[in-house]
């Protein structure tokens, strides 16, 4: 699974908080870092991205809250910090079986000469667990036509793939921005990132 740790808008205070966080879960879960968002304060990060089989992360769901005097404003009157951590779906790719891409041959709709008109050298290939399919009329020979259409079947599941991709990473982007303040999953105090509740 892949686990999002976010500090929202990328206040100082909750990137520090962040940064804590990491460490604080490097003692006591299984994980790797998949990328790492840096901060524009030293020690701190905007956003973390974990891989893990640890099905202990399922119990930290949710909000945080750090409570600490800020460490960059030491007048400010906020000491509640608060970010989050989602579990986020993690994207399967898209395997084509070749055995299940079936084929039609047909004669070509093209003006071309007289074996273009009177052949069957065209091809479509056609893919029914995803429900698509490419013609070519490229090439004289029905062969080649059939590799032509597979390639491009191919390049039809590569785009649907990389859609996925682009409304996954907006989902994520978006469930990163949102904080729900209020009941906290955790809390930790001070610089020191005490553990004071669970």
């Amino acid at each position: 699974m892949l686990i999002q740790i976010s500090s929202g808008n990328g206040v100082d205070e909750v990137c520090r908080a962040l940064f804590h966080f990491l460490h604080w879960i490097e003692d006591r879960y299984t994980f790797e870092v998949v990328k790492l968002e840096y901060a524009r304060c030293e020690d701190g990060y905007k956003s973390i991205l974990l891989k893990s089989e640890d099905e202990a992360f399922l119990a930290l769901e949710g909000t945080h809250l750090w409570r600490c005097q800020s460490p960059f404003r030491p007048k400010h009157k906020r000491k509640n910090w608060y970010f989050s951590l989602a579990i986020v779906e993690q994207q399967k790719a898209i395997v084509i079986d070749k055995s299940k891409v079936t084929y039609q041959t047909m004669k070509s709709p093209k003006k071309g000469g007289q074996h273009v008109n009177t052949t069957s050298s065209g091809a479509r290939a056609i893919y029914k667990p995803l429900g698509i399919e490419a013609i070519s009329y490229d090439e004289r020979s029905q062969h080649q036509n059939k590799k032509i259409a597979l390639k491009r079947l191919m390049q039809k599941v590569q785009m649907i793939e990389d859609d996925h991709k682009s409304n996954q990473k907006s989902k994520h982007w978006r469930k990163g921005k949102f904080l729900e303040r209020g009941k906290s999953v955790m809390v930790f105090e001070g610089e020191d990132f005490r553990e004071v509740m669970r």
